[in-house]
């Protein structure tokens, strides 16, 4: 589980993947051993190595990069809050077998984590097949939303889209760019490998993009064989393997409720590609 007031954060655009991963492992590490203000938390090394033939360098540049990023939540009461993901911590030799890196958080993200009351369902090996940043970003905040029953998609601005992915502001400025490289491969790995398939709508107004909508639905029990079977293959030749699920994991139920001009927009788009 992750506070979705981690998932629905800003500033993470520079966060490489494996920084992305890694914050979701700590924190869960955390929430396991207990929130609490002031605390220090211990996790092996060896678990935040998700690329092994990379080394611990990866690990020690995410450690690094989340020191250095602020995040920014909204709080209940309209303030908002900044604090760095990732608090002091101490590293042992990344050498040794069984080295131990030990961390904290600043006691104003404590206070989030202690008052969330809202959780995203993160599943762990789920999260590591992932090979794409954006992935990650998408299936975090798509988990907090695919168990409700009385809600199927979410709207918001393509401002809001892109920031909710994590795609720096300078990347993909043409919707055209940013569907071929950020959000098809993004939602191609979710498909084949979450327990929900998502669809994303662009809403036009007039010829521009202006507004997405994210819709989502459960797996049924074949797909949910698939996405399991799919997690536990190498990521070598999983493009390959999962090419295209985009447009055939099956129709979305409420797709008739999302409107005419939402299906011209994403056929458009699509041939645009």
């Amino acid at each position: 589980m992750k506070p979705s007031e981690l998932i629905r954060i800003s500033g993470h655009q520079q966060l490489s993947l494996a920084a992305r991963r890694a914050i979701t492992l700590l924190w869960h590490n955390a929430h396991r051993q207990g929130i609490e203000e002031g605390k220090d938390y211990t996790i092996e090394i060896a678990s935040l190595r998700t690329d092994g033939h990379k080394g611990s360098g990866v690990v020690e540049e995410a450690i690094i990069s989340l020191m250095q990023t602020v995040l920014t939540a909204q709080l209940p009461d309209g303030k908002t809050r900044r604090v760095q993901f990732l608090g002091g911590n101490d590293m042992d030799d990344p050498g040794r077998p069984r080295g131990v890196l030990t961390y904290s958080f600043d006691k104003r993200l404590v206070e989030i984590l202690k008052d969330s009351r809202i959780w995203g369902r993160i599943a762990i090996p789920v999260l590591m097949a992932f090979s794409s940043k954006y992935a990650v970003s998408l299936y975090e905040n798509a988990s907090q939303w695919a168990g409700l029953s009385h809600k199927t998609w979410h709207e918001m601005s393509l401002g809001e889209f892109r920031d909710l992915l994590g795609v720096e502001k300078s990347k993909y400025p043409a919707f055209g760019a940013l569907n071929k490289h950020v959000v098809k491969p993004a939602i191609e790995e979710i498909n084949a490998l979450a327990p929900f398939n998502v669809q994303v709508i662009p809403l036009k107004e007039g010829r521009a993009v202006a507004r997405i909508r994210l819709g989502w639905w459960a797996k049924d029990q074949e797909q949910l064989k698939a996405a399991f079977a799919e997690s536990q293959r190498s990521r070598v030749g999983r493009r390959a393997r999962i090419s295209g699920t985009v447009e055939h994991v099956g129709p979305m139920p409420s797709i008739d409720t999302m409107g005419r001009r939402a299906r011209l927009a994403t056929r458009d788009l699509l041939d645009e590609d």
